[in-house]
């Protein structure tokens, strides 16, 4: 019982360390490179098991060793947590944001790799406790989130490897639960001492906009599983405070005394324009945030605005200013609903004279448990038609972005509505004033109706603060005259345009995806070719060139070396593919996180603690087969799922994970109670191989996901499973 204990509060320790320093890095650095710790975290738990395959040889284990590594992975986590505080980012600090969370996973790859060595006959019930921690690691994280913020959820993630060591060890005892109430009494005060307080790096937002303004202060911090918010005050008029999210992407709030006849600059200002083409009418503002859209629709008349916010944070930090910002979501013609906006317009059944989406993303990670992945489903085609179809019949669907953000929505709007209808209906504005500062923005409109002549040139002659640059009834300029002229097929405007501007599916909603060829920014893909697949490809190749038993055949090696590199792939591939598929469906990433990576954890330790009964060929087969099936049938029953309540949507995405999970669990404990005899090597080589595999799937599907789209990559994870069936009978031989 002991035994398991330890494993069990060491792996529930790493998904709590993994997921919190996901969301410190994405507050801290960028978000584009969260994914810098989980690659780091299955990288370091990889290489602490090829360690112990390498020094086993000279160096006999022990379970006092595997209590010591413990102890070291504990300390490591704080050490790792002080280095980032210490040295807050800077551009030539990224390798050793890339090595600091590597040392702690590290250390804890060799305790687990250790005790399924000296264990190698209990496979089965440790693999269980392993996956079991890990699936309460993934739900917990999201409560110390909420309630200690991220670098406290860090230090408490210290406690349970401090408590492993105690359990895998007497002569630890004491030590161990001497630390463990050094890093508790840690967390528990860090709010007042600030002793572990991590600094934005250089290249975010807020720390640059403070530097230039040096009476600015932060009034506030909030942090939970979805985002670092920051209210920053005395940025300047007309701000009574601007709220920082991760540190980067920012909203307003205005003050305000409450009384509508004095909102006269906003009901003037260019984001009210549209509102024009509606007045008196219902308005829903998706991502309101400090609520200035919601005061331009009021200001313009809308008689009720229904506000869609997805963090209740957002809603509690302006609520706290009360009466300077004129109680705006407490007033009785503004009702809040908590939730993902797609989502929501999914599942309701009214109808909006107005839809507003004003810059709405958050440039905030999401973990994946591989990568920070999952992109919004608010701008896709199918997006779209939600919105399309909940508006009234003069209705018009707002969306206030930059420039940039041009193609991709008239490519939306073609794909949606056809050349001919489109070109009746989308009219695109820019705004006159800008500087290299503060530039110029970009008003899309769609409406439900085409637009008539007489509100064509109310546009063109009337508003006076924009540059109309695309209109109904007027050339527009090139590329889009050709477009919605009919003279240029869609793939041929695609083809011709130097970035990627298609049309965005929910399969593959990368909207903000376009550098060619990956859709991600080349620097950002050289980077993980150069510093994550490129290694850990090499290290693949090191190890299984050198890893065969000496005077042992080569077949059965080889294919045992197929068999558990499938299993990394696959496993990292389907789970990538999984979430992202039910973040439409139940509302949030996170939240979709925490339903997906318990269930389908749990499930699997409960398939590992059976897997016994199972051939490994047959349980890699069924995984192949129900992902097969659910990466055809996913994309088509969700979206006719959403109405459903939130409880049922839950109850089915947990149906459709526990099966798969179930026998995901299996295959790998059944072939690790195979290792260690005869041309195979002992299972601490393919706990790493595994979890550098891991990595090579998480960065595949990167790019198999954004040029293929997710059903692609789950297809690819179920292909890695039949290659694993292919090879298992040769690869274990016992099995």
């Amino acid at each position: 019982m002991f035994l398991r204990a330890g494993v069990f509060l060491i792996t529930l320790s790493g998904l709590v360390f993994e997921i919190g320093l996901t969301r410190i890095y994405s507050a801290t650095i960028w978000y584009h490179f969260a994914f810098v710790v989980i690659s780091m975290a299955l990288l370091g738990w990889g290489l602490g098991g090829l360690a112990v395959h390498l020094l086993k040889r000279t160096w006999p284990l022990t379970m006092e060793k595997a209590a010591a590594f413990a102890l070291l992975y504990a300390v490591a986590i704080p050490a790792c947590l002080w280095i980032l505080v210490r040295y807050p980012f800077q551009i030539d600090r990224l390798p050793l944001y890339f090595l600091a969370p590597l040392v702690p996973f590290f250390l804890g790859g060799m305790a687990l790799s250790i005790v399924f060595d000296l264990h190698r006959a209990i496979a089965g019930s440790l693999y269980f406790a392993d996956l079991l921690g890990a699936s309460l690691g993934a739900v917990s994280v999201t409560v110390l989130l909420q309630t200690m913020g991220g670098e406290a959820s860090l230090l408490v993630a210290a406690v349970a490897p401090m408590a492993a060591a105690a359990c895998l060890s007497q002569r630890l005892r004491l030590i161990a639960a001497g630390g463990a109430v050094v890093m508790a009494a840690a967390a528990v005060t860090n709010g007042s001492t600030g002793l572990f307080h991590v600094i934005p790096g250089t290249i975010k937002a807020m720390r640059r906009q403070m530097e230039e303004r040096p009476g600015s202060r932060i009034a506030q911090t909030g942090w939970n599983a979805y985002s670092r918010i920051d209210a920053v005050e005395g940025i300047g008029p007309p701000f009574l405070a601007r709220l920082y999210i991760d540190s980067d992407a920012w909203t307003s709030i205005l003050p305000w005394n409450g009384r509508l006849d004095e909102l006269h600059e906003l009901r003037d200002s260019y984001r009210a324009l549209p509102f024009r083409l509606t007045p008196h009418g219902e308005t829903l503002v998706i991502g309101p945030g400090g609520g200035s859209d919601v005061l331009a629709a009021l200001a313009s008349g809308s008689r009720k605005v229904t506000a869609v916010e997805l963090n209740p944070l957002m809603i509690q930090f302006v609520r706290h200013y009360g009466e300077q910002a004129g109680d705006i979501y407490n007033r009785p013609e503004v009702e809040i609903v908590y939730s993902e906006g797609r989502n929501f317009i999914s599942r309701t059944d009214r109808k909006f004279d107005t839809i507003f989406l004003g810059f709405v993303d958050s440039w905030a990670s999401v973990a994946s448990g591989g990568l920070s992945l999952s992109e919004n489903y608010l701008y896709t085609t199918q997006a779209f038609r939600a919105y399309y179809d909940h508006l009234s019949d003069d209705g018009v669907l707002v969306i206030l972005r930059w420039d940039m953000d041009i193609p991709r929505l008239i490519s939306n709007s073609v794909a949606l509505l056809g050349v001919d209808e489109a070109a009746k209906r989308a009219v695109v504005l820019k705004e006159k004033r800008g500087s290299p500062t503060d530039p110029s923005q970009m008003l899309f409109m769609l409406r439900k109706r085409p637009f008539t002549p007489a509100e064509t040139a109310m546009m063109l002659n009337d508003w006076t603060m924009a540059n109309p640059f695309i209109v109904p009834g007027r050339r527009a300029p090139p590329p889009y005259d050709d477009l919605l002229g009919g003279k240029k097929s869609m793939a041929a405007y695609e083809a011709e345009s130097p970035k990627l501007v298609g049309p965005v599916f929910d399969d593959s909603p990368f909207y903000f995806a376009v550098e060619r060829p990956w859709g991600m920014p080349q620097q950002i893909a050289q980077r993980l070719f150069t510093w994550l697949l490129a290694p850990s490809l090499a290290l693949l190749a090191v190890f299984s060139a050198f890893g065969k038993p000496k005077g042992e055949r080569v077949a059965p090696y080889a294919s045992s070396i197929v068999y558990f590199a499938s299993l990394g792939f696959g496993f990292i591939a389907i789970e990538l593919a999984l979430l992202q598929d039910l973040t439409l469906l139940l509302g949030h990433p996170i939240f979709t996180l925490s339903v997906l990576l318990f269930t389908l954890l749990a499930a699997g330790g409960v398939g590992s603690s059976v897997s016994g009964r199972v051939a490994p060929r047959t349980a890699c087969l069924i995984v192949a087969v129900l992902g097969a099936i659910e990466a055809v049938a996913l994309p088509r029953l969700v979206p006719l799922l959403l109405p459903l309540p939130l409880a049922a949507r839950v109850a089915i995405a947990i149906a459709v994970i526990a099966p798969l999970g179930l026998v995901m669990g299996m295959p790998f404990p059944r072939g690790l109670q195979s290792t260690g005899r005869g041309a195979l090597p002992a299972p601490p080589f393919f706990w790493g191989l595994n979890g550098i595999m891991s990595v090579v799937g998480s960065v595949t599907t990167v790019f198999v996901a954004l040029t293929l789209g997710f059903q692609a990559a789950m297809l690819v994870g179920c292909a890695c499973y039949v290659m694993a069936a292919l090879v298992s009978r040769t690869a274990l031989p016992l099995a």
